[in-house]
């Protein structure tokens, strides 16, 4: 980024909005009203992504609105870190603000965030305090933090989210990254800058229909997993050592079951020693833990097919600043 970017706006605000129709004027009058007070220029940069409602003609009507908006459209649905992904490379504050579009995280505790990073820290985030989500997605979401602190090799606070403010500094390496998918929240902490979290009310959605369902969770889940721990790989190396003793243990009783009873030594009955069923049960689970190694191998390979493809994080079809100017490139 250039320094004639990068001056005039000491604070980003990046949001993506799919199907947002409900959410995006408000949410985006809650943000005036919140940066008005606070000393310094800002932007508000909004991520269209692939939108099919009336969400891009809102945008449009907003652009001529407000006079520090810039309205980045996708050509499709990236997905949602695609999304911001894409909205920080047009970014030019010296701080960055990531939330979400749904007005679930209140535009007012950015004043919080903004004061908080002036104490030194380069990353500050927000950590619910109470998930708002059901009990399954919320059980979930539990789990996976319970996993990920056993198998990663770095650290992500439980129940921090996306929510945060960012420097220029760490914006930049993460726009510098050439890697595929990536997982925000891990890789805001893998950079080991000064961070800090502020527990914040979480609001639950009052406009408009969820986008994550409990395929979407698993998957980013399963994304921040694969893309910072090699642990799951290596499970599946133990269990195959532990399979083959076990193979081997259960072979020689059978064996050793065998010859008694053929010399005449009747522990047990060979009968039930050698039914199908055990069998059976001990093939089908052998069956089970292989194709799950299988997929979690899968998984691993499928990243690497997708960083040696080399394809963009997300295609930008136009950029609308306030000014009324459209950009089909990226920033320069």
């Amino acid at each position: 980024m250039t320094p004639d970017q990068m001056s005039l706006v000491n604070y980003s605000i990046v949001f993506p909005a799919y199907n947002e129709q409900e959410n995006v004027g408000p949410l985006l009058e809650r943000l005036e009203r919140v940066m008005v007070n606070v000393v310094g220029t800002y932007e508000i940069v909004i991520v269209d992504n692939g939108s099919f409602d009336g969400t891009p003609i809102i945008l449009e009507k907003l652009a001529a609105k407000y006079q520090s908006l810039v309205i980045v459209t996708l050509s499709r649905n990236f997905g949602y870190e695609g999304a911001i992904v894409a909205g920080l490379e047009y970014t030019r504050g010296d701080w960055v603000v990531i939330m979400d579009g749904d007005q679930q995280d209140p535009p007012e505790v950015i004043p919080e965030f903004i004061q908080k990073a002036k104490e030194g820290y380069s990353i500050v985030y927000g950590i619910r305090n109470k998930r708002t989500e059901g009990w399954f997605l919320a059980l979930q979401m539990k789990l996976f933090y319970r996993i990920w602190k056993r198998i990663a090799n770095i650290n992500i606070p439980k129940n921090a989210g996306n929510f945060c403010i960012m420097s220029r500094d760490v914006v930049d390496i993460l726009n510098g990254m050439p890697e595929k998918n990536k997982f925000i929240r891990g890789l805001r902490a893998w950079t080991g800058y000064p961070s800090s979290g502020i527990v914040y009310q979480r609001d639950e959605r009052k406009l408009g229909e969820t986008k994550f369902s409990f395929y979407s969770y698993a998957n980013n889940a399963l994304n921040g997993i694969t893309s910072f721990s090699t642990v799951p790989l290596r499970v599946f190396t133990y269990l195959g050592v532990f399979g083959m003793i076990a193979c081997f243990v259960f072979g020689f009783y059978i064996i050793s079951i065998r010859s008694l009873y053929i010399i005449g030594v009747r522990i047990v009955d060979f009968k039930y020693a050698g039914g199908w069923a055990t069998l059976s049960l001990l093939i089908l689970t052998l069956i089970s833990i292989n194709l799950f190694g299988l997929g979690i191998l899968g998984e691993y390979i499928g990243r690497i097919l997708e960083e040696v493809k080399n394809r963009p994080n997300a295609l930008v079809r136009k950029v609308i600043r306030s000014s009324n100017r459209t950009d089909l490139s990226k920033p320069k």
